[in-house]
């Protein structure tokens, strides 16, 4: 650092924490921490105690966030809390860094809790309990996240670690141990406390009792030390972290905030200095730099949408002609007329929602239910269903100029991890849908269950009970300030009364005429499908009058509400970018927040909602020639036909299962191929089968995908006229070529270790039984990240050297940060699209490691048995002077928050 003036701090950097404390005192710096330490303390050993100190509240919903509150604060340190560790206030203080969604680790808070009342199984309760909020719930969470979670994790640190078991080499144990202990030295605390801890202290000798027991002993020895000491000692640490960053960045005797402040010293500021830079500058007696500039408050958003309506009164005011002022607005616009796209697209929906509340007004009994009406999540070619979905209802009862305009606006897309191209969209009714949201959701489906109750064959809720079944659409417009009337709910449970008596309806009956000794009769057979009720037209009524007071009270402020509120929400988020790193966003950066907003008002044009938001364009978007010849419906209908694709019925179903599988499993291949055909736009080269996913599919071939992947892309070369790839990507001809370098090599045992050469080395991962999502980890010698950054995976494919493509991670040796001890290479089941999925004696994994200089291992480790759902497959790690790879193949039952504890890493960032 450039100063001529020496600070009080430069000699606390390498200083123990009593020294540090005591340079701090004698700045008199350290009476701006009273009233926290104090409050800190008091919450730490009630914690220690025994007591319950935070509180996860679960949201409702698979979409809800949720909420954790911290316990036993008083009134007057709610109120400073509140005011210290706000949201808002911290904002106002510029900390436009807090993450927007965020994973609390409450449990390690709890943990001491968790070891007095349900020792056997505290370490795993505690990693469940953690929070998935949205950081904007309250103080609480920045409370949390900045101050107590950071504590409680470096005091129980042991615990933790041998709940998890040994990983690494004897070498990296004792190294991990180390860490741990001069940590508690500093701590202030005594050599004896970690004796059957630490390593050789003879743990795995211990009995679960006993195991139990040291780490009572251990809580008891926290308990009996003064948390103030153990406060103030961790919070001068931390700060020494945020003395040595700003050190290393400063010019000229300071430095900028987005300069020092990384992911791991965002949270010091705001636990210590209440978000505020400018407060840490006081405590560092630094001045702010010359070109620092402290954001107390976002702009608000502003939109530039409707002004076609403004034409007259902006050329009378100006005196120039309507037809220039139009034009200018075109040309501003980047479109051919005056009209913003989002505009255009308001009223689009208006005249869908006018020929979809006809549709449903004229139904009448002896129609086919009007279930395919709006495009949902269901595409199928297979199965066949008298009573179900019809596909594209639309295209059969709407006018033809409404599908066409729908067609025509809705017919391109960006896609969120290729945002340089807009692309076709095959499904544009299905975005169209999700544009019009809640609204469409409630009176669609309210008027689905009317038809089902009394015309059959079932219902899935009764007319009395549409406001529970219907009750997230229906919060939704709640809270738009559109509600719906109470008065149909009861109109609804009244008319379900006056329906008519249940009748079966008869799908087939057949007469035969038996003969007898004793005489003649006729057996007559029948075959039933559900039931029915008269009554549907007075339902039918019911709905639709209750849909048209809603439609003439509210459509227009909710199609207003609907893009104002997704063109501000991205303005708003396009600002926080801006005051945290100081500049705009990338256009792939933009694209993380904005893709949904510019593919249903914009028709997918990022440029378009740049303009929308008055914000300049990052980059231009490219257009390539559609691939998608139709419609996508009916091109997927037609890849299915040519993968051999087949109807199934009933006979199908039950006397050939097998078949019928097969079926689906077509089904599914020809709907993703619409997904095939985008990538191929967005990359402008077909998709090799680790960007399009290939592994994540069945593929009913008998040799799998590798019989399976061929085929499917000369069918949609065939169908989309273009030319299958002549070969593939580096990674994946090198996989395929005969005699290539992912032939059996060496095999290593589990714990095992070889050397590698200091160049590039390949991991590939691939798995048999279920799919696995493959990333990689950079650890420093303490075993844990610099930032979340260092963890690479899909959204994040290259950092430092180390990149991801599909189930292969590349590691350029030469390339890796001195700092980076550690690259850990994990398998992990995707538990969203396989929720039940665990690695077993039928999902295994095995791990191919190779360099150029053509160096060949491998490691398959023995099937898990205790639900794993993550493994750590191996690491390539220094040595001496040098890089070795072990054969780890460390499972974990907790799921990425096991591993993620381990790591320090925030999964949901």
């Amino acid at each position: 650092m450039a100063s001529d003036e020496p600070r009080w701090w430069q000699p606390v950097i390498g200083a123990s924490p009593d020294e540090g404390l005591a340079f701090e005192a004698a700045a008199g710096q350290h009476q701006r921490f009273a009233e926290l330490d104090a409050l800190t303390a008091r919450l730490l050993a009630a914690a220690l105690r025994g007591q319950i100190v935070a509180s996860v509240i679960r949201g409702q919903g698979p979409q809800a966030a949720d909420s954790v509150e911290v316990l036993g604060l008083s009134g007057p340190e709610k109120a400073w809390c509140a005011e210290k560790y706000g949201v808002r206030e911290q904002q106002q203080r510029g900390a436009w860094y807090l993450p927007q969604k965020l994973s609390v680790k409450a449990g390690a808070v709890n943990l001491p809790h968790l070891l007095r009342e349900r020792a056997a199984h505290a370490v795993t309760l505690a990693t469940d309990d953690t929070a998935r909020v949205t950081v904007a719930e309250g103080a609480d969470t920045v409370l949390l996240w900045a101050l107590l979670v950071p504590l409680f994790e470096t005091l129980l640190e042991p615990v933790r670690v041998r709940a998890t078991g040994p990983t690494g080499t004897v070498e990296d144990q004792q190294q991990q141990w180390c860490g741990i202990e001069e940590r508690y030295r500093l701590l202030g605390l005594g050599h004896d406390a970690l004796d059957e801890f630490r390593f050789g202290g003879g743990w795995h000798r211990l009995d679960r009792r006993r195991q139990q027991r040291a780490r009572l002993r251990l809580l008891d020895t926290l308990t009996a030390a003064d948390p103030l000491q153990l406060v103030t000692r961790h919070r001068i640490q931390q700060t020494q972290a945020l003395m040595a960053g700003f050190g290393k960045k400063a010019k000229a005797g300071t430095a900028l905030a987005r300069r020092v402040l990384t992911r791991a010293l965002q949270p010091v500021v705001s636990g210590y200095f209440a978000g505020s830079w400018l407060t840490a500058l006081d405590y560092l007696q630094a001045p702010p730099h010359p070109d620092e500039e402290v954001i107390t408050a976002l702009p608000d958003p502003r939109l530039y949408v409707g002004m076609s309506a403004q034409v007259a009164g902006m050329a009378a005011e100006a005196g120039i002609p309507e037809d220039e002022i139009h034009a200018m607005l075109a040309a501003f616009l980047g479109g051919p007329t005056s009209i913003s796209p989002v505009e255009e697209r308001a009223a689009a929906l208006r005249d869908w929602w006018t020929a979809f509340d006809h549709a449903h007004a004229v139904q009448s009994p002896g129609m086919r239910p009007l279930w395919g009406l709006v495009d949902n999540e269901i595409m199928s070619f297979a199965w066949q269903d008298d009573h179900g979905i019809t596909q594209q209802l639309y295209r059969q009862v709407l006018p033809a100029s409404v599908n066409e305009q729908v067609d025509r606006l809705w017919q391109a897309v960006t896609l969120q991890r290729h945002p340089g191209a807009i692309v076709s969209n095959p499904r544009p009714h299905q975005v169209m849908a999700q544009t019009l949201g809640p609204a469409l959701e409630f009176w669609h489906g309210v008027a689905l269950t009317a038809w089902f109750v009394c015309e059959g064959p079932y219902s899935r809720a009764p007319l009395s009970g549409v406001a529970d079944y219907y009750s997230r659409p229906l919060a939704a417009l709640h809270a738009a300030g559109c509600p719906v009337s109470t008065d149909l709910f009861e109109e609804l449970r009244i008319a379900e009364q006056l329906l008519g008596p249940e009748e079966e309806i008869v799908r087939e009956r057949r007469e035969l005429p038996v003969d007898t000794a004793i005489g003649s009769f006729t057996l007559t057979m029948s075959h039933s499908s559900g039931i029915r009720r008269e009554g549907f037209e007075r339902v039918r009524d019911i709905v639709t009058r209750h849909r048209r007071a809603w439609t003439e009270q509210y459509l227009d402020a909710y199609l207003q509400g609907r893009w104002r509120t997704a063109l501000e929400d991205v303005a708003r988020a396009h600002h926080r970018f801006v005051a945290a790193k100081g500049k705009p966003p990338t256009l792939n950066q933009f694209a993380q927040f904005a893709t949904s907003a510019a593919n249903q008002w914009t028709g997918g044009d990022l440029g378009a909602l740049y303009t929308a938001i008055g914000e300049p364009a990052a980059a231009q978007q490219q257009r390539p020639a559609r691939l998608l010849p139709n419609d996508g419906h009916v091109f997927a209908q037609r890849v299915y036909t040519a993968l051999g694709g087949t109807a199934v019925d009933n006979d199908l179903r039950m006397n050939q299962p097998e078949e019928a599988q097969r079926q689906w499993q077509l089904s599914r291949l020809a709907e993703e191929s619409l997904r095939y055909v985008q990538l191929y736009e967005a990359l402008g080269h077909p998709p090799t089968p680790n960007q399009f996913g290939a592994h994540r599919l069945a593929w009913p071939w008998p040799g799998e995908e590798a019989q399976g992947w061929p085929l499917y892309q000369d069918t949609l070369a065939a169908l989309t006229g273009t030319s299958r790839p002549a070969e593939a990507s580096d990674a994946d001809a090198v996989k395929a070529a005969p005699g290539s370098q992912y032939e059996a090599g060496n095999a290593l045992d589990k714990g095992a270790n070889a050397h590698l050469a200091s160049e590039r080395v390949m991991v590939r991962v691939t798995a048999t039984g279920t799919p696995v999502d493959v990333s990689a980890v950079l650890l420093t010698c303490h075993g844990k990240v610099r930032s979340d950054q260092d963890l690479v995976f899909y959204s994040h494919p290259h950092h430092d050297g180390v990149r991801t493509d599909g189930d292969i991670i590349t590691a350029e040796l030469s390339e890796i940060p001195d700092d980076i001890h550690t690259v850990a290479v994990i398998a992990s089941i995707d538990l969203e699209s396989q929720p039940m999925a665990v690695f077993d004696q039928h999902s295994t994994w095995r791990a191919d490691i190779t360099q150029p200089s053509g160096e060949r291992l491998s490691f398959e480790p023995a099937p898990f048995v205790s639900r794993e759902t993550v493994a750590i497959a191996v690491e390539v790690y220094r040595h001496s002077s040098g890089w070795k790879v072990r054969a780890v193949g460390q499972g974990y039952d907790t799921g990425l928050a096991g591993l993620a504890a381990d790591y320090g890493i925030n999964v949901d960032s």
